[in-house]
């Protein structure tokens, strides 16, 4: 009898374990199809709302260069609401090396998938919080510089500010690389974000593209093609 009992836990432990196995290659099917789905598409933010609905449940930002506006959707890629920002004074999608380490500085806002780090950076001219867009948003290994949403600083309010919402969108090229708001849309923004949440930030040079690439940690991503 115990033997019996020993082989009939064996087949059930060996017949979960195929159909966990199943489950898993289902998966990971299902996933590699929408990857090529997406990537077959041609419009970048079409691609950002496709594939933050597929893989990701909370709400998410998307940043169009071109138009200088963050957007916010809902994890069903509904837009929430949509602000005008400052964005890297530097027109362009390369290295932003604002220190000139990689060689001619610049300052660009990169394009790609990044992940809010709320942080506390010179509160006196930053306020109360500030989210840097991942660990590697400054796409250097050496800069210690990081690129950031944030309110427009202190030290840079009567430079900056008169600039937004004058219908002139070339005066919003304004910062070394980060995401400028006005006081109030940042307010605002803050009710709709938190650390960990998604921005997407789409290329403006137009031989660059968003494509979905595996990362170091074996996960797909939205990067760009060009650099």
């Amino acid at each position: 009898m115990k033997k019996i009992i020993l082989v009939l836990l064996v087949l059930i432990i060996t017949s979960a374990n195929v159909f966990s196995e199943d489950i898993a290659d289902i998966t990971r099917e299902a996933i590699l199809d929408k990857v090529s789905e997406i990537n077959a598409m041609q419009d970048d933010a079409e691609k950002v709302i496709e594939w933050a609905k597929f893989n990701y449940a909370q709400n998410f930002i998307i940043i169009d260069k071109k138009k200088c506006c963050a957007t916010v959707y809902d994890k069903k890629g509904k837009e929430i609401n949509s602000f005008e920002v400052g964005i890297g004074r530097q027109i362009g999608d390369e290295l932003n090396d604002t220190s000139g380490l990689l060689g001619k500085s610049k300052n660009t806002t990169p394009p790609g998938e990044f992940t809010l780090i709320p942080n506390i950076f010179n509160k006196s001219a930053y306020g109360d919080l500030t989210f840097s867009l991942g660990k590697n948003a400054n796409k250097t290994k050496k800069s210690k510089k990081v690129v950031a949403l944030h309110k427009v600083p202190k030290f840079r309010e009567k430079e900056r500010l008169k600039k937004f919402y004058d219908g002139d969108l070339s005066n919003n090229r304004m910062s070394h690389g980060c995401i400028n708001f006005i006081e109030e849309d940042f307010a605002e923004l803050k009710k709709y974000i938190q650390g960990g949440l998604k921005v997407y930030i789409l290329p403006e040079e137009d031989d660059n593209k968003l494509i979905l690439m595996r990362n170091d940690e074996d996960e797909f991503e939205l990067v760009q093609t060009k650099y």
